[in-house]
Formats: C-alpha cells, sequence, structure tokens
C-alpha cells in the first residue's frame, strides 16, 4: 500500500528541511515524497535536487495558480500512491506518525491523528485539534458536519477522494471541501500525537489570512453550502458561526454588502452574540475589528474559555 506524502512549499527552506527529514527518518518505508514548489527564490530547489534519496520527488508548480492551492493540487496531480497525506513545509512528523497510522488502512479509508504544536520553538502539550471522542475509534460523519470534529489533525486518505478533484484555486484555504469527502467512507481517530504543528508564525496561513479576505470569506460560504443539509438540523449553531465568519472576513476585504448580508443570515438561522456584537461593531474601523478578534483569541488561548 504505497503512499504518497505531499509537501507544498514556498521560500521556506530551512523549515522544510526539518519536513523531509522527519518524513524521510520514518520507521515505515513505502512511501514518496512529492515535494511541489511554489517558484521559490531561496534555496530551495538546490536544497531538494541535492537529496540524495530516490523516493523524494522534486517539482516546479508551473500549470496550476500559484499560491496553497494551486500548489497542493501541483503535488497531487504527480503523487502515484494508493494511499495519501499533506504535511505542512513548516511542520515535521513523529518517527512512527505514518506506521502508526497505516495500521489502519484498509479497514478505514482515513485515519485522523492528533496535532501537537510547537509555539515559538517549544513543543508543548496543547493538541491543536478538537474533537468529541476522548479514546480512539471511528468518527462520525454528523459530527464533521455539524462541526464538532475541527481544528487541526494530521490525515491520511485513500486516493479514491482526489479523483476527479481538485482543491479551489481561486480560494484561500477551503481544505475542508476535500475532508468532508472522507466522511463518505469510514474514518478512524487514533487519539495519539504524531504531527507537530507550528502555530501563528509570522509567515502562517492563519496569519496572513486578512491579506485573503474576500477568498477566505468565500471559503465559510462554501462550508455552509457543503455542511447545510445536515448541520441545520443538528447543530445550527454551526451554520450560524460560519455565516458570523464569513462577515468578518467580508468587512476586512471592504464588501459591506456581503457582510451584513452574512450577519443577518447568522441571525436567521440562530440568534447568537458573536453575530449581534459584531453586527454593533461593525461601523468601526478594520483596525479596531481585528485587534479585538485577536485579543478575544488570546483571552481564549489564555484561559481556555
Amino acid at each position: 500500500m504505497k503512499l504518497s506524502v505531499l509537501i507544498a512549499t514556498y521560500n521556506r527552506v530551512e523549515l522544510l528541511k526539518r519536513a523531509v527529514n522527519s518524513i524521510l527518518s520514518q520507521d515505515f518505508d513505502d512511501f514518496e515524497v512529492i515535494i511541489s514548489d511554489d517558484n521559490s527564490t531561496d534555496e530551495t530547489a538546490q536544497f531538494c535536487q541535492n537529496l540524495q534519496d530516490k523516493r523524494v520527488k522534486y517539482f516546479i508548480n508551473k500549470n496550476h495558480i500559484k499560491g496553497p492551492n494551486g500548489n497542493k493540487n501541483n503535488a497531487l496531480s504527480h503523487a502515484s500512491g494508493e494511499y495519501l497525506c499533506f504535511v505542512d513545509d513548516d511542520d515535521a512528523l513523529m518517527p512512527n506518525a505514518l506506521s502508526e497510522c497505516m495500521k489502519f488502512i484498509g479497514e478505514y479509508d482515513s485515519v485522523f491523528a492528533d496535532y501537537l504544536c510547537e509555539k515559538n520553538g517549544v513543543l508543548t502539550q496543547s493538541i491543536a485539534g478538537r474533537s468529541p471522542y476522548s479514546k480512539s475509534g471511528e468518527m462520525s460523519k454528523i459530527d464533521y458536519h455539524c462541526g464538532r470534529i475541527n481544528g487541526e489533525f494530521f490525515k491520511i486518505f485513500s486516493r479514491k477522494f482526489v479523483e476527479n478533484f481538485a482543491l479551489d484555486e481561486r480560494s484561500f484555504g477551503g481544505e475542508n471541501e476535500l475532508y468532508i469527502r472522507f466522511f463518505e467512507g469510514r474514518v478512524y481517530y487514533l487519539k495519539k500525537a504524531l504531527y507537530i504543528y507550528r502555530t501563528l508564525g509570522e509567515d502562517s496561513a492563519t496569519k496572513n489570512a486578512a491579506k485573503h479576505a474576500k477568498k477566505v470569506a468565500n471559503a465559510y460560504l462554501k462550508t455552509v453550502k457543503l455542511h447545510y443539509d445536515i448541520a441545520i438540523k443538528h447543530e445550527p449553531s454551526f451554520i450560524a458561526l460560519q455565516y458570523k465568519n464569513a462577515a468578518y472576513y467580508a468587512k476586512l476585504a471592504g464588501d459591506f454588502s456581503l457582510m451584513y448580508k452574512c450577519i443577518f443570515k447568522s441571525l436567521g438561522v440562530k440568534f447568537n452574540k458573536e453575530a449581534f456584537v459584531f453586527l454593533l461593531l461593525s461601523p468601526l474601523p478594520n483596525a479596531f475589528i481585528q485587534s479585538l478578534s485577536h485579543f478575544r483569541v488570546w483571552i481564549k488561548q489564555r484561559f481556555g474559555i
């Protein structure tokens, strides 16, 4: 059961070295490493071309739109494995990550395992993903559609989920469009930290989302569409939250028509204080709104609320 480990990279060669080394040192050996380079201007090409390991294959993104999703699609187009996984170029795998997950492949179509957070270069005991599960076992389609499974997880998945599929290259983020497909099959949750997740670096996607605000807003609206039929029955508050998040990024993008449309959709699905407070604060400048949002996130992280 050959596995393709996919890395999309751009101008982060020192971080990429750690990611690649963590893969090549795995205690599972039936894999290839596909590195897709979004036309880096640093020493990425030199590093990849000098690797003396036949399992590593290096490709420059020439046929897809420049950006995270286009670069990941380029990696997917070169993968030959029966199963696949993504490893971000600034993250790393635990030494037994692949072997631990592959134990469950076959009986299950995909496996989710925990991320362990690294903050400011220090490995913590904080887990990035959230789920309702206290032990390993099969994950529920309803739980996923209702947002009860959220945050970051390491995922190994069957090739069948990417046949005739591509990430939306005009969106920023939005990998959920792929992950939701996994729940049409059987998904196993391995409650074990097997992936080191570098959180909130200055070059992280989360920190830079505001630069692509309209694309992020559209990604949230796409999430609504994908989850609506199940979530509206079982967890309408999840749909309301997605509309509120879309409204936030629509404001940052200067699309006030979309912003107010999303706010009122959020309140219409289920009245919630987040959307109502945002409605009251919406006339304020973007910089102030962003500062409040960052402070709110800091409070939640600092006090675990």
